[in-house]
């Protein structure tokens, strides 16, 4: 082979491997393997504003709204609708218990929502953790609250004592509502531990408040839920015997107190 030759195959090689290894090559700087500095600067913008065009400020505000409404939920609108039917008496209540409850439930329904999109959305596999495997627990539990709430009435007001029904609906109620409190803080620990993830960093000091509130709103509806029992399970003649050594009235005629005392 002449030294000619040997030139022209040397230079065909040379241009064929910066056509693939030099810059914009396919394995070079800015090809397929390399990739330029635009180009990472475009992916980790992509990454930042996660999945489906959103931002991260977007994502954030998002993420917070799914706490403010679950915290919402089952740190106050849950707890005082049952403190409500255990403390209250008058006509009725059995209905506006049921009604504060399903606008709790339709409250805890967004926030679920929300909860499903974050599992979609951010680049991590969110169900290995206990967070979200409780709030959806929670969620198809949920369900059957209201169902067991509307049988329970309907027995109550037949026999005017509690059946399986009735303990079913208060158990149920009382164990969901326990677990959602919970499930909020362990919400803000894992917001905590993942905040490139999630966008949002809760503080020491917003986690300690949101543990002190559920935990005295947890307190006072467990204080409302023992009273409530206890005034229940007082004779119904010792009750009668007092009004007639004391003279009084009773505030309410038998139906409305019927009405009143439903659902309890």
């Amino acid at each position: 082979m002449t030294f000619n030759k040997r030139a022209m195959l040397l230079s065909l090689a040379a241009t064929a491997a910066s056509a693939q290894y030099g810059p914009g090559g396919q394995y070079g700087p800015g090809g397929f393997g390399g990739g330029s500095d635009s180009d990472d600067n475009d992916f980790g913008s992509s990454f930042g504003g996660g999945r489906g065009g959103f931002s991260s400020e977007s994502r954030r505000k998002i993420i917070v709204a799914h706490g403010v409404l679950a915290a919402l939920a089952f740190v106050l609108f849950f707890p005082v609708g049952s403190i409500l039917i255990r403390l209250g008496s008058f006509r009725g209540l059995w209905l506006v218990h049921g009604l504060f409850q399903l606008f709790a439930y339709v409250v805890y329904i967004a926030a679920f929502g929300i909860g499903v999109w974050m599992i979609n959305n951010i680049p991590v596999n969110m169900l290995d953790n206990y967070h979200p495997i409780i709030g959806i627990t929670v969620f198809v539990l949920l369900f059957f609250q209201p169902i067991l709430g509307f049988v329970h009435h309907l027995k109550f007001k037949k026999y005017s004592r509690r059946t399986v029904w009735s303990y079913g609906h208060l158990w149920l109620g009382r164990i969901l509502i326990t677990l959602g409190m919970i499930n909020g803080g362990l919400g803000l620990l894992l917001a905590s531990d993942a905040p490139a993830f999630t966008g949002v960093a809760p503080s020491r000091g917003q986690i300690i408040a949101y543990g002190v509130i559920a935990g005295i709103m947890w307190l006072l509806w467990v204080s409302a839920s023992v009273y409530g029992e206890r005034k229940r399970s007082i004779p119904r003649q010792e009750a009668l015997n007092k009004e007639v050594d004391t003279g009084s009235s009773r505030p309410y005629d038998d139906g409305k107190e019927c009405y009143a005392y439903v659902g309890r």
